[in-house]
């Protein structure tokens, strides 16, 4: 999906435009300093969801995280032990009874065992909390609009400052005499007053060093899970995130375009996102586990792309007959009303059994959120 270009400031602006959706083209005048969106301290909506806690008691720990926050720390308490009866004399188990009462299997035993905390609390302070704004700034550096071809700067190897003559003869050559596009000629990465600079708060994974705890990241806006009201995207999970994302708080349906795309996942950088659950699924444990990974930074297109992938894969047989009779009636009625969507007049639309079908028609993605137990992250999705 090509960048729009965004129309002036004349009027507020809607949530989603703040941090993402319309970008400014980079102008012809080489000889103008770039100037970043305007600041919006007060969103009309917010931007972040109330999360819940992820632990409730107090804890501290000497194990590092990558941001050097407090992460666990071993405790003694109280836990209910099942043993088995043993075989016992009269007097003996008399005592048992006495001391543990007719249930004598189950023993209250002092164990030690590892518990976690974010620490500070799961909410970040106001001083590092990210702007709405600066989102935008990063899909503004990672793919400038200039002279009517997406400029990816995102992987570069380094940055250097480019003079006006040679930037100028550069953005030339990106078009041909007949109008084609040449996105190799563009040199990623380099630095000029006229171009979007490469926002300083996100920094280059560095590889070895431990990664932040899900609860001590802060998440991209069109990613956060919201428990109530539209969803930020509005993207059903049969449909390929190229073209068929878009931002669910528009008045209007606004695609979610490369720009939106190449933003970062979360502040900071994640090189590896490990999901383990769906929120509201009645199955005992997720059956299919991931981890989206990217060594340069996992941006919002690596997250929704893995969703997609992983789900769309098709259900054998085997794993079909060992789903409960109520879920495979409801995947059955999914498929159904999945192909009737997806046909045409007189082309009906033939598929085979999904992943995202086993959900039963809830298959729009409402967001992401660290798991309750804080080893993971959980994908929530809703009815539409």
């Amino acid at each position: 999906m090509s960048i729009p270009t965004s129309p002036a400031y004349s009027e507020p602006r809607e949530v989603w435009d703040i941090h993402a959706g319309f970008y400014r083209p980079i102008g012809s005048d080489l000889s103008q300093t770039w100037q970043p969106s305007p600041e919006v301290t007060n969103p009309p909506l917010p931007l972040l969801s109330p999360l819940k806690p992820v632990f409730e008691l107090p804890r501290h720990t000497s194990l590092p995280s990558g941001s050097g926050s407090t992460t666990s720390h071993t405790l003694a308490i109280d836990v209910p032990t099942a043993y088995p009866k043993e075989k016992l004399g009269l007097w003996a188990r008399i005592r048992r009874f006495i001391k543990s009462g007719p249930n004598s299997s189950v023993v209250t035993e002092k164990v030690k065992v590892p518990v976690y905390q974010p620490s500070p609390s799961p909410f970040p302070s106001a001083e590092n909390r990210v702007n709405p704004n600066e989102w935008k700034a990063y899909g503004y550096w990672a793919l400038p609009l200039i002279n009517g071809v997406e400029c990816p700067n995102s992987p570069f190897i380094s940055e250097e400052s480019i003079s006006s003559p040679d930037l100028e003869q550069m953005i030339t050559s990106l078009r041909d005499s007949n109008g084609r596009q040449h996105k190799d000629k563009w040199k990623p990465g380099v630095r000029h007053p006229a171009l979007p600079p490469r926002p300083a708060r996100w920094k280059r994974p560095q590889v070895g060093q431990p990664l932040p705890f899900p609860w001590e990241v802060q998440v991209n806006p069109m990613l956060q899970h919201h428990i109530w009201g539209p969803a930020p995207l509005s993207w059903c999970l049969c449909a390929k995130p190229q073209n068929m994302v878009f931002h669910g708080r528009a008045t209007n349906g606004v695609p979610v375009n490369n720009a939106d795309f190449a933003q970062p996942a979360t502040y900071p950088f994640l090189t590896h996102m490990h999901f383990n659950a769906v929120a509201g699924d009645s199955a005992p444990a997720f059956p299919w586990p991931f981890t989206v990974v990217n060594e340069r930074g996992i941006k919002v297109r690596d997250v929704l792309e893995e969703i997609w992938r992983i789900f769309q894969a098709r259900v054998a047989e085997e794993e079909h007959l060992s789903w409960p009779p109520l879920r495979r009636e409801m995947a059955a009625w999914a498929l159904e009303k999945r192909c009737q969507v997806l046909s045409e007049p007189g082309r009906p639309y033939r598929d085979f059994l999904r992943r995202c079908d086993s959900f039963g028609g809830i298959m729009f993605f409402r967001g992401i959120e660290p798991t309750a137990d804080g080893c993971g992250w959980m994908i929530s999705f809703g009815n539409h």
